[in-house]
């Protein structure tokens, strides 16, 4: 192809070509950066001893995840992202205190489509009496972080604590029992030097607006986006039954920690609801996407709800209504992986629902005007 050219030119032209790649991958970054803005940083957050950090009393802060809108965070004077007080519970109002972590919290997603607002507004319609939500929830808070909130949720004299677990809220549940990668040799061989480049290429791709964004609307066809998923090695291995090793020790960690916290909830006499959120290619698979050999959709749930049945606390599986839904994918952040603001309230309303169809729960009897479900497909 080169033939003919004069020497300088044979370096000369791949460069130009190379520097024009360049140029334009850098002016796609600038264009994305601008048109899919980020604040990831919470202004109100502080650190705390107990728990690594909360959130400000009476604090306001804005954030934007890169395929969500501006959202408005305000705090009341415990430091929950809630409108209504934590003081004393007014006369005639029930109160739910919410726990878990980015999804109970409503990470990223504006206030008013946020799963604890819309839990307590959907019981307030269903109860024909208000129900207020203190929502304890924050990035992070699962595990044995747990424990702590358990703690000062109970303080809070809540009618009920309901807990919102995801799959990726358990991937952390091995906490020690992950065995450490062994100290690197001051000399790395070429096999290991390899793998350290593919990993500082992924980890630049990683924190490409560009990326992001082209991963953005390509996950949004399911054909594409759960196979990829499901090479996604340990990730996704919650989706293949008999569960691997590592996904075993997860749910019986986790099994501990439930039994903690339902004693804890049982010796105060406050109802405890363990309330699941599948996964987005989780739920894609469970409303008839066609499903691989060895895959099953509902294995990881189905665990779950024999784990709370051991320790009598209830449970509630949003999978039931998410997968009804035409595209249930599409009510996640498809890179990001959480339920979006449309997801949220469809989430809600089930949770709400079920709450209220419990004969022995203090909702029972609340069976008033079913709450609309913002965002439902016709």
């Amino acid at each position: 192809m080169f033939a003919g050219l004069p020497g300088r030119d044979l370096w000369l032209l791949p460069l130009i070509s190379l520097a024009t790649i360049v140029l334009l991958l850098a002016g796609s970054e600038v264009v994305t950066r601008v048109v899919w803005p980020e604040q990831a940083f919470n202004s109100c957050r502080m650190t705390d001893p107990q728990v690594g950090y909360r959130y400000r009393a009476n604090c306001a802060s804005t954030t934007k995840t890169v395929e969500g809108p501006w959202v408005t965070n305000d705090y009341n004077g415990c430091g929950y992202r809630s409108v209504a007080p934590c003081g004393r519970v007014p006369a005639g109002t029930r109160r739910v205190a919410l726990i878990g972590a980015s999804l109970s919290e409503g990470y990223m997603v504006e206030y008013p489509n946020s799963i604890g607002t819309r839990l307590g507004a959907d019981l307030t319609q269903l109860c024909g009496a208000p129900v207020e939500v203190q929502n304890l929830g924050a990035m992070g808070y699962s595990g044995h972080l747990l424990v702590p909130r358990m703690k000062e949720a109970l303080k809070l004299r809540p009618d009920a604590v309901v807990l919102v677990q995801a799959p990726f809220d358990l991937e952390g549940e091995l906490g020690d029992t992950v065995p450490l990668p062994e100290a690197k040799p001051a000399a790395e061989p070429p096999a290991a030097a390899v793998e350290s480049l593919q990993h500082r290429v992924f980890e630049t791709l990683k924190s490409s607006r560009t990326v992001t964004v082209a991963q953005h609307f390509l996950f949004q066809n399911p054909s594409i986006y759960i196979p990829l998923y499901l090479r996604y090695g340990d990730k996704a291995d919650f989706l293949r039954p008999p569960f691997s090793p590592n996904w075993q020790a997860r749910l019986q960690t986790f099994d501990a920690l439930i039994g903690e916290l339902a004693d804890a909830a049982h010796q105060a006499g406050v109802p405890f609801t363990l309330v699941f959120v599948p996964q987005e290619a989780q739920v894609a698979l469970m409303a008839g996407r066609p499903v691989p050999p060895g895959v099953d959709p509902a294995a990881l749930p189905a665990a779950l709800r024999a784990i709370t049945a051991r320790h009598d606390v209830g449970f509630v599986d949003t999978s039931v209504a998410l997968r009804m839904q035409q595209t249930p994918e599409r009510l996640y952040y498809q890179v990001d992986g959480h339920l979006s603001g449309q997801g949220q309230p469809l989430a809600a309303s089930y949770i709400a629902e079920q709450l209220a169809a419990n004969p022995d729960g203090p909702f029972a009897g609340c069976r008033g005007t079913k709450p609309t479900r913002v965002g439902m497909n016709p």
